[in-house]
């Protein structure tokens, strides 16, 4: 029998203040505005805001939805139209440079292209538009109530269909240029994207993980309803952040050893199977180029530290619990199909569900302590066998 004294999570998201959140975004905006006018180390500071940010202001108006039309329903449709369009722009910028072999960014107009170019171009397009579409039927409850026979969503909950809609259709974005050109873009723009033409050596572009790791945290935070729905304990817990035991630990760092052995046997089946089948494979000389930054005991640590925490805390705590392993981990692997080939992206997802299961089983700490070990070994193996 409910206790009558008890409030509600409808009750409590009618009487929230809004007050705090409005000066937050205040304040942000300033700040963001002063960050890029004084450039330097703290426009860095607030760019890397950019990756984070986005989908914990989408959540926090989600919540302020609630489940009855009111202005935040309007306010979150345009937040996340607002989002859908700046990565169709990212995936169309990266193809147009990809076929203009960088001179987009390098002159600022775009040279002539051949048909060929214009077709693939057309693709990518075209995988943004099934993105948007398959996005656009998970509005419908029919669709949602189907879906939740599989993924742990309430289909009548707004929450979990703004989840939903914002990971099916900028997961299947993500991968439409690796769809259209058989390359991720990244790896193909490595050249432009590396430090030295961005302007950041070594220890900058390290802080840069740093830095969007500090953003990440309160980010994570506010998207599971902190301030709206859950307290600041409420929150840690529907997140999975819980101290692990010292047991936990030692098993998460040794797994995480087993598992950066498992890849590199199992990279070799796949190089294996890639090549007997005439499958485009990541350039791995591309790859190192790129991350070259990190290959070394300080960018292992910083690495390990910064994608560890700041990728499971996104994935495994903050959309696992509410979109299943399975999808929430589509949507991890899909994520970076800007700089890996399809062979990378089966280990992406394999490690991704092994993280996904030590969740389940434990905690997104303990899973933190996998994710981190393991890029933290491979990243090591990568320095000694450069050095």
């Amino acid at each position: 029998m409910p206790n009558p004294g008890s409030v509600s999570a409808e009750e409590r998201r009618q009487s929230v203040n809004l007050l705090p959140f409005g000066v937050g975004l205040g304040l942000f905006a300033l700040l963001f505005a002063i960050g890029n006018a004084i450039g330097g180390e703290p426009g860095q500071i607030m760019a890397a805001s950019v990756n984070t940010l986005p989908f914990a202001v989408l959540a926090v108006l989600a919540y302020l939805g609630g489940d009855r039309p009111n202005w935040a329903w309007i306010a979150t449709a345009l937040w996340l139209a607002l989002m859908i369009a700046g990565v169709s722009l990212i995936a169309l910028g990266l193809s147009l440079n990809v076929l203009a072999d960088g001179s987009v960014t390098d002159a600022g107009s775009l040279p002539a292209f051949a048909l060929a170019d214009l077709w693939r171009l057309g693709l990518v397009a075209l995988g943004i538009v099934a993105g948007i579409g398959a996005g656009a039927l998970c509005i419908l409850p029919a669709v949602r109530r189907l879906l939740a026979r599989i993924v742990p969503i309430d289909p009548d909950s707004f929450v979990h269909a703004v989840a939903l809609v914002a990971v099916v259709t900028i997961g299947l974005i993500a991968v439409a240029p690796l769809l259209a050109f058989g390359a991720p873009p990244f790896l193909t723009l490595v050249d432009d994207l590396a430090g030295d033409a961005a302007g950041r050596d070594t220890a900058g572009l390290l802080r840069d993980q740093i830095y969007s790791l500090i953003w990440t945290i309160p980010a994570a935070i506010l998207a599971v309803g902190y301030g709206i729905t859950r307290d600041l304990r409420g929150a840690l817990a529907r997140l999975g952040l819980a101290r692990p035991t010292l047991r936990q630990a030692l098993i998460g760092l040794g797994l995480a050893l087993l598992l950066a052995g498992a890849v590199q046997v199992l990279g070799m089946g796949i190089d294996w199977l890639w090549g007997l089948m005439g499958w485009p494979v990541t350039d791995e000389e591309a790859f190192e180029q790129l991350f070259a930054f990190a290959i070394n005991p300080v960018g292992a640590l910083v690495i390990g530290i910064s994608a560890g925490l700041g990728e499971e805390l996104a994935v495994r705590g903050v959309l696992q619990p509410r979109l299943g392993l399975w999808l929430s981990n589509l949507f991890f692997m899909s994520l970076h199909a800007f700089q890996y080939n399809w062979d990378a992206l089966l280990v992406v997802f394999l490690v991704g569900m092994v993280c996904g299961v030590v969740r389940q089983r434990t905690s997104t700490s303990v899973a933190a302590i996998v994710h981190g070990g393991y890029n933290f070994t491979l990243i090591m193996l990568a320095a000694v066998g450069s050095g």
